[in-house]
């Protein structure tokens, strides 16, 4: 309840492109000053506004009215701006709503009370129009600028989740894997963890007309939105050349042909692909810088390492890879992963990582627990030992990159 505003010559301000439908609540107990500050936001080319004498007429008004700023005045009966500010606060529909406060208390004490309270700006009586209509444009902008990004985040969040369940596609969902286990004794258990909203890991497993089962892991370099759409660029590739032509490593020579072809400089893959030959009991498998594949037989303490060595994907047009090879008999464990697993920080942040022998330790140390001995291979046992050693990983540091984890197991 105070002072009025100087008024600014007749049409001095008209409103920015955008603002012309910014709605705006006068908070007043003091008539005139509602009529005079209405009479400043029209010379300044705003026209919906709205008029409440308390705190208590404000809050009624709000959900019909949808202010996108309040002018506040503190000191009026019934419910003052203090306790306006902090019930609207409160309610997160009106959280980053611009209440701009207009008082004669000019106290250092006051102003703080009043932003403590919620307030977003605080202009003293009498009000001078000019700045007045200067920082009501100010949060008008601001305000119209955050919804803007709401709408953007919210339509971005949309088609991530689009995005997001296109690329679950790729990956082989459980029916087909427990079709799998039944045709072949093979168990496969699966985790596929994302950094971000999307990512560059994927893997994929057929079963093959001659009884053999051909797998796959591959790894783009980063993650997010650009590693997710390599790796609908290689599951195309992949199914043009189909999993039955081609032994492990002229696969990869194919596939990396066609990479060099389709990545931007400076992108790459990571791929370990490979053939399960139950009558042989042999994994034969071809590796571009992917991690090393793990075997662990019964009666073993310890997974073997593979090899992993190799050019990743989409560098060198010429690149070759070797043919390499693991025992798989009866009753053993395949375990591929992504890098991720090897590269988690030990001690909050050292320069040290997991790498390969801390996974397999990690690996050991589930496989001689009692609960994930070998019981003939079955679905239990294997979503037990899987399920432990990504705790296990969690437990070590934070993950910061794609993880995916593969454990198939052969029956005894």
């Amino acid at each position: 309840m105070s002072d009025g505003p100087d008024l600014p010559p007749t049409g001095t301000g008209s409103a920015p492109d955008g603002l012309a439908d910014a709605r705006v609540l006068i908070v007043d107990d003091n008539r005139m000053n509602r009529h005079l500050l209405v009479a400043v936001l029209e010379r300044g080319g705003i026209t919906l506004i709205e008029q409440a004498e308390n705190g208590h007429d404000a809050l009624a008004r709000m959900e019909r009215f949808k202010p996108d700023i309040v002018l506040l005045d503190l000191m009026m009966p019934q419910m003052d701006g203090f306790e306006m500010c902090r019930q609207l606060r409160a309610d997160p529909r009106w959280a980053s709503l611009p209440v701009l406060v207009q008082s004669s208390l000019s106290r250092a004490e006051d102003r703080a009370r009043a932003f403590a309270a919620g307030a977003t700006d605080y202009v003293t009586k009498p009000i001078n129009a000019v700045e007045l209509m200067a920082r009501v444009r100010i949060h008008l902008v601001k305000r119209a600028m955050l919804r803007d990004l709401e709408c953007y985040r919210s339509r971005t969040e949309v088609e991530l989740g689009l995005a997001r369940a296109m690329q679950g596609r790729l990956l082989p969902g459980p029916e087909r894997l427990a079709a799998l286990e039944e045709a072949t004794g093979v168990a496969i258990h699966a985790h596929f963890e994302p950094s971000s909203e999307l990512g560059g890991d994927f893997w994929g497993i057929d079963h093959l007309p001659d009884g053999r089962i051909a797998v796959y892991l591959v790894d783009f370099s980063g993650h997010g939105v650009g590693a997710a759409l390599n790796t609908f660029r290689l599951d195309a590739i992949c199914r043009q050349i189909g999993s039955t032509a081609l032994a492990p490593a002229e696969f990869l020579c194919t596939v990396n042909r066609r990479l060099c072809g389709l990545l931007p400089i400076g992108q790459f893959a990571t791929m370990l692909t490979g053939l399960i030959d139950p009558a042989a009991g042999i994994f034969h498998y071809a590796s571009a810088g992917s991690t090393a594949p793990m075997v662990w037989l019964p009666g073993d303490e310890a997974p073997r390492l593979g090899d992993g060595s190799g050019l990743p994907l989409g560098l060198l047009p010429s690149a070759t890879y070797d043919c390499r090879q693991l025992p798989m008999p009866p009753g053993s464990r395949l375990f591929l992963y992504s890098d991720a697993a090897i590269e988690i920080r030990l001690d909050g942040g050292s320069h040290d990582v997991l790498d390969e022998h801390g996974l397999a330790l990690l690996l050991a140390r589930r496989l001689q627990d009692g609960d994930n001995v070998d019981n003939g291979g079955g679905s239990g046992d294997g979503a037990r030992l899987l399920s432990g050693l990504l705790d296990d990983l969690h437990a070590t540091g934070p993950i910061d990159d794609d993880l995916t984890a593969l454990l198939l197991t052969r029956r005894g």
